[in-house]
């Protein structure tokens, strides 16, 4: 539990700390929350902190490599963590893109689809699913990636559609985050099985960046995570979520 600690506060200080960098980025390119009759803030908020959680989830990958516990465990969780956390810099890439020009939601969902396409290529898919009554049902590969690709882009753009107010986003996908890591790391230790798990490494660190960014994002922000925080989150939470599937039989 300790290096899981020390991942979240590794992600949640460098994610404060890039915002700082994220704002003026944002400032100098024009991607800023212009004020709408909708909207509650009353001047101009710049966007692109989903740059700095990007750092924050980069930088706890980059010290877990290093952690005992972390580096000695089956190779494929390192591995899978760093395909994620690749296909997520990509949809943060397509979110930055559109924080300073407005995409149309077509070359969005494209962006979406082709993070999405790397999780499947390296075979980071549904493979089993599992009912309350504990039999499994098993999926062919085209059904699993079909089904990948629905649940990620459906976290994707739900994540995306409820960021509309102060801490709203980071604080609803934080707790889901942090929900999921307290189910992973449980179950291994109640089945007494091994604590490193992709799952629980991805949502202890994107807990953590969320932590990081809220403390700018509160009420009232100082910054937006935008397109390209909204998207990331998503996307890292529904891929953690993913990589459970056929992880424990």
């Amino acid at each position: 539990m300790r290096a899981y600690v020390l991942l979240f506060l590794v992600a949640a200080v460098v994610t404060y700390l890039l915002t700082v960098v994220a704002r003026e980025f944002a400032m100098r390119t024009g991607a800023v929350a212009k004020v709408r009759d909708r909207d509650v803030h009353a001047v101009p908020i710049p966007y692109m902190g989903g740059v700095a959680m990007l750092g924050g989830l980069v930088a706890a990958y980059l010290v877990a490599r290093e952690l005992p516990f972390l580096a000695d465990a089956p190779d494929f969780v390192l591995q899978d963590t760093g395909v994620v956390i690749l296909a997520g810099a990509l949809i943060c890439i397509v979110g930055v893109v559109d924080d300073i020009f407005e995409l149309d939601a077509l070359t969005k969902l494209g962006g979406q689809v082709l993070a999405t396409a790397i999780l499947v290529g390296f075979n980071l898919q549904y493979s089993l699913i599992t009912f309350p009554d504990g039999t499994q049902f098993s999926i062919d590969p085209a059904q699993g990636a079909l089904l990948t690709g629905l649940v990620v882009i459906t976290v994707v753009n739900a994540v995306n559609f409820i960021d509309g107010l102060d801490g709203l986003a980071a604080g609803v996908v934080g707790i889901g985050a942090l929900a999921l890591f307290l189910f992973c790391y449980q179950f291994t230790r109640i089945n007494d099985i091994g604590r490193a798990s992709t799952a629980a490494l991805l949502t202890v660190a994107l807990a953590g960046a969320c932590v990081g960014f809220l403390i700018h994002n509160w009420h009232p922000a100082r910054l937006f995570m935008g397109d390209s925080g909204s998207m990331l989150i998503g996307l890292i939470l529904a891929a953690s979520a993913v990589t459970l599937s056929g992880s424990y039989n």
